[in-house]
């Protein structure tokens, strides 16, 4: 184990790094490259005392000044001895204090070192954490939350010793409000680096202080803590009101002019370590006249082979505008055909991951009609299904000066089985506006099965895009005829402040709009615009069953005032026919939506 240069001059380096002159407790820096230090994780690190680190694998090499990971060194194998002279002791109590930084690559090796003074009831406090790779997600990032403090003006209990106290608390709640993203809490682990290397919760100020220059604080001793995050949990809700006007021959009733709660929903969701490596959310709520639950799911993540596991009630891997999230679909509605012929929410279990270095996507499910109410997604009424989807981005260009420039194109193929334990099989649809009544239905159908068959596509560039799907349904009727019901859409979208529809890779779907400038009138910000406009159509009439037809074209602008508040405005023009009412239908409405 050593120290490239020499100790003094690292020493002097990192002296070097740090502000001058050094700023007050309680003002945090950061060190601006990383710790130039070569160590590794001696094999015995984790086994002392029964208690290990919490990573998946013991680290076997340390980091070097341009973060190559480095080799173990026969000393290093060897562990640290009991002291023989006072200057071996010093050498010794150097040496320790590097082993000890090590615990800050326990999930992965230390890239960089941030050193935090803060000062509270008389008590400073030194951290050093590792970096947190940037594609980590779920479990894999809480596993990289890894830190060691260092506490000066250490308890008179143990101010003097190495002695472990069992009065050291292992678990800590923190709370804090972050705005518009809600409530979130934080259980951490805290562990004396004494419980795994004895010798090392006290280390003398002179040994730390030449090492990090923080002599200045004037205190005698740093008790060393294993700080890792165990436990993350966001608290938040939705809010969407929608308002709308109809104007229709007298042919056709109940379009009442209105408004209503489009959906109010509270979730919790996060990430945890406590028994095994889980991601969880749970999210219920209300939509109209109905109690609801939506994505509300335990899943276990980075499985071999299998990707993530899921198990819950959440929407099926089924067309591209419907797994978007409610909140970040261009329009305030999905297209007729998707809410006719795809799945909505239901309760199963499904694996699946990204590939070719989240160039694809693929995942296949088993799901039943789940609990709660249906917001939209086919009338089909206890049954059981199993759903395919597979992704590709063949183009995907990003500008990390300009990620508004992204260029790409997205593909996709999806088929969904549906097996009937009633024998009904059914589909319907609205034009495309919550509080209209539903206009092309095909009643209950004598059916056993269907077999429903999906492609997607979306291309976007820098603020344009286009996009579009289509679905074909096969229904085995019991009466030998085999109807054929289909529909698509097609939409494209201009935000006309410049912004882009980001992209989410880990799901193949599309994600929140962030504006360049908030709204704000006394700044000039006016937050995100868009225009948007989609042509959709959806035939239920086939064979014997006779649905009807809906053509539909929506246009509609939106209203980014900021990441978490929507408004949008849209005027849509239908025709129905194949059924009766038939004609035409002229829709007029506006959705408010917040989210925290």
């Amino acid at each position: 184990m050593s120290f490239k240069g020499g100790i003094a001059s690292r020493r002097t380096e990192l002296i070097r790094m740090l502000p001058e002159p050094l700023p007050d407790p309680g003002v945090a820096w950061n060190v601006p490259k990383p710790l130039s230090v070569s160590f590794p994780l001696t094999p015995a690190l984790g086994e002392r005392e029964n208690h290990r680190p919490h990573c998946d694998k013991p680290s076997r090499a340390g980091i070097s000044r341009d973060g190559r990971q480095g080799t173990l060194s026969p000393r290093a194998r060897a562990g640290v001895r009991g002291n023989k002279a006072p200057a071996v002791s010093t050498l010794l109590g150097v040496l320790r204090f590097v082993t000890v930084l090590l615990f800050a690559a326990v999930a992965h090796a230390l890239a960089l070192a941030r050193v935090h003074a803060s000062e509270t009831a008389g008590t400073a406090t030194i951290v050093f954490s590792n970096t947190v790779s940037p594609t980590a997600v779920g479990p894999e990032r809480l596993k990289q939350q890894v830190r060691v403090t260092a506490e000066t003006n250490a308890l008179p209990a143990v101010a003097t010793t190495n002695a472990v106290s069992s009065k050291e608390k292992s678990f800590d709640w923190k709370a804090s409000w972050e705005g518009w993203n809600g409530l979130h809490l934080e259980l951490t682990r805290k562990t004396l680096i004494g419980r795994f290397l004895p010798g090392v919760t006290n280390v003398e100020q002179p040994i730390l202080g030449n090492l990090t220059g923080l002599s200045t604080l004037g205190t005698t001793n740093y008790r060393l803590r294993l700080e890792e995050d165990r436990m993350t949990m966001q608290i938040g809700g939705r809010l969407a009101v929608d308002g709308a006007a109809y104007v229709t021959g007298k042919e056709f009733q109940n379009f009442d002019n209105g408004f209503e709660v489009r959906r109010a929903l509270a979730y919790v969701r996060g990430d945890c370590l406590l028994v095994l490596p889980v991601s969880y959310e749970l999210q219920v709520g209300y939509t109209p006249n109905q109690f609801y639950i939506d994505d509300s799911y335990v899943a276990f993540r980075n499985i071999d082979l299998i990707g993530d596991l899921k198990f819950g009630q959440y929407q099926a891997p089924m067309g591209l505008d419907v797994i978007t999230s409610s909140r970040d679909i261009t329009l305030m509605e999905p297209a007729a055909v998707l809410e006719a012929l795809a799945p909505g929410v239901n309760a199963g279990v499904q694996i699946g991951r990204p590939v070719f270095d989240q160039r694809a996507t693929w995942k296949l499910g088993v799901f039943s009609e789940g609990g709660g109410g249906q917001d939209f997604g086919d009338a089909t009424k206890n049954y059981g299904r199993a759903i395919t989807r597979i992704t590709g981005l063949p183009i995907y260009k990003t500008d990390a000066d300009n990620p508004d420039a992204t260029t790409l194109l997205h593909l996709g193929l999806s088929a969904n089985v549906l097996y009937s334990s009633t024998s009904s099989i059914r589909y319907r649809s609205r034009p495309e506006s919550h509080l209209a009544p539903y206009v092309v239905d095909t009643g209950d159908i004598a059916a056993d099965s269907a077999l429903v068959a999906g492609a997607e596509a979306a291309w976007v560039n820098g603020p344009f895009s286009l996009q579009a799907e289509y679905l074909h349904s096969w229904v085995d009727e019991h009466n030998g005829q085999q109807p054929g019901f289909d529909g698509f859409y097609a939409m494209a979208s201009w935000f006309l402040t410049g912004e882009t529809r980001p992209y989410d890779r880990q799901n193949a779907c599309f994600g929140r709009v962030i504006p360049h400038k908030n709204f704000d009138w006394g700044k000039g910000g006016w937050g995100a615009w868009e225009l948007a406009a989609r042509g959709s159509y959806l035939n239920l009439d086939s064979a014997d069953v006779h649905g009807g037809r809906l053509s539909m074209l929506m246009t509609g602008v939106n209203w980014y005032l900021h990441s978490h508040v929507k408004w949008r405005f849209e005027y849509g023009f239908g025709h129905v026919s194949g059924i009766q009412p038939e004609g035409n239908l002229n829709i007029f409405q506006t959705r408010v939506e917040a989210d925290l």
